[in-house]
């Protein structure tokens, strides 16, 4: 019995060590420039936080630094610049109530009236439910539902008595069944954070084209601060739509993924 409390031990502190490294590494430091950078900001020094906080944005990244990078860039009039940080946070905390209301702020102040209409409050709620906590809960409950397989069917191998052996394989199913549900949540976010099909329109003024050239035919016009999806990209150009159904090339140098 020793033995396997051991062995389940060591296996749960092996399934720890990756986190906490990660969030240890040069944390200090970072929580020294974020409390800078929000002194700057609360002072009215929205350039000087800006800097600070693009500095942290190089190695790290969270839903509160891509909020607050947002503020500046809002706070400096570059609104194209708040909506796309803001996206990014609403990327990472979809649902999120302080980056919603500021998203819509700021979209008020575009020209373009073509933005998808928000989710209806029982969507927002999924949306929370969805993202979790934060992006790596659902591989934390992934990796604890998977240990939990191992322990059962350890503890099951390991106990004689049959009721007691019945009881363990039941939770081990049940364990089986979460783990499916949780890494396809998992999964599901990864891909969600890792997309990069969607971008805000930098540049003033665009004209998205008929085909990927200069000269073509002009479809229509949009402007700074509009989101867009990425349909493909030739030559640099890119294909876009918009949430009606619109569709056009855009030349190089207009946009930034979000």
């Amino acid at each position: 019995m020793m033995r396997l409390f051991h062995f389940v031990s060591l296996l749960a502190i092996a399934c720890l060590i990756p986190f906490s490294n990660a969030n240890g590494i040069g944390q200090d430091h970072a929580n020294t420039l974020m409390k800078l950078a929000e002194e700057n900001y609360a002072e009215g020094n929205y350039t000087e936080a800006l800097a600070i906080y693009d500095s942290l944005n190089v190695e790290y990244s969270g839903t509160t630094l891509l909020y607050n990078i947002g503020n500046c860039h809002f706070k400096l009039g570059d609104v194209p610049r708040a909506i796309l940080f803001f996206e990014r946070a609403l990327r990472l905390a979809p649902g999120d109530e302080d980056v919603l209301s500021n998203l819509r702020l700021a979209r008020e102040q575009i020209v373009d009236r073509v933005n998808a209409p928000e989710a209806f409050s029982l969507g927002s709620a999924w949306s929370r439910f969805r993202a979790g906590g934060d992006p790596d809960q659902w591989a934390r409950y992934a990796l604890w539902s998977v240990l939990a397989i191992f322990v059962c069917l350890a503890c099951a191998l390991y106990f004689k008595q049959r009721m007691l052996r019945r009881l363990l394989f039941a939770l081990s199913t049940v364990a089986v069944i979460t783990s499916i549900i949780v890494i396809s949540f998992a999964s599901y976010r990864y891909l969600e954070i890792d997309d990069n099909s969607q971008a805000i329109i930098l540049t003033p003024k665009v004209d998205v084209r008929s085909e990927p050239r200069e000269g073509s035919t002009v479809l229509f016009v949009l402007h700074k601060g509009t989101k867009v999806d990425i349909l493909q990209e030739t030559n640099s150009w890119f294909e876009v739509s918009l949430p009606n159904g619109t569709v056009g090339w855009m030349p190089p140098a207009t946009l930034e993924r979000i």
